[in-house]
């Protein structure tokens, strides 16, 4: 008997790979009220705990990682949990110095009656590059 196929989210899965989608890649944080707890809560390092963090977790990100993107790699389903890995990568701002961030997370996300609960966030590993533009030559480059 063949096994499930690891490209294809339960519904579950679906749920929460279409919260990131909208609340990351097209940064609508209309996603928040609508498919997050009031009652939401988290756990990790420096990972939002209650719905206010997280909302200004995700405002802050918009501004200083303007062009962040999230591309889910799996997603493994068991009850009302989900357990998504994740590549995610894009431009960061620190101290007015564009640096270029990819990364690597692991992130359980509880989900009842279509609303997010709870996101404990896993494991992450990344890398960073600085990069300079010239402002009169438009030239890119890596520190």
């Amino acid at each position: 008997m063949p096994g499930p196929d690891p490209g294809r989210a339960g519904p579950l899965g679906a749920f929460v790979s279409s919260y990131i989608e909208r609340v990351v890649n097209r940064q609508d944080l209309t996603a928040l009220d609508e498919m997050v707890s009031p009652g939401y809560t988290g756990r990790g390092p420096e990972w939002a705990t209650t719905i206010d963090e997280l909302r200004q977790f995700y405002i802050d990100q918009i501004r200083d990682r303007p062009d962040w993107h999230i591309d889910i790699q799996e997603t493994v389903e068991v009850g009302d949990s989900v357990v998504v890995r994740a590549l995610a990568g894009g431009t960061v701002l620190v101290d007015g110095v564009a640096q270029r961030k990819s990364l690597e997370w692991l992130a359980h996300y509880r989900v009842v009656a279509q609303r997010i609960t709870e996101i404990n966030l896993l494991a992450v590993r990344g890398r960073e590059s600085v990069f300079s533009e010239d402002p009169a030559s438009g030239e890119r480059g890596l520190d």
